[in-house]
């Protein structure tokens, strides 16, 4: 019987730190490139890193326990992070 209490809160301090590990806020893709001197290739890798970022902020918000007003922020936080990408993918293709 204390054997298999033992394993039980074992198994239920792993399922515990295992879920507190998978809702952890992602880090920022590194700077951008500059849309006057970037070459193709880095606009596309970094495109595919803000797309990546923003799915991961996401799923991070939804699973973050933030309060309805944090929340609210993070998630215009971010669509200014990705409205600044996006400004410089236009400039970008303008040069061209």
């Amino acid at each position: 019987m204390k054997k298999l209490l033992l394993i039980s809160s074992l198994l239920a301090s792993l399922t515990v730190s295992g879920f507190s590990a998978a809702c952890s806020e992602p880090a920022k893709p590194s700077a951008f490139p500059d849309p006057a001197t970037a070459v193709t290739a880095q606009m596309v890798k970094s495109n595919n890193e803000v797309k990546a970022y923003v799915k991961a902020m996401e799923e991070y918000l939804s699973c973050s326990g933030m309060s309805r007003g944090d929340q609210k922020k993070a998630v215009k936080d971010l669509e200014d992070y990705a409205e600044s990408f996006n400004k410089l993918i236009r400039e970008f293709k303008a040069r061209g």
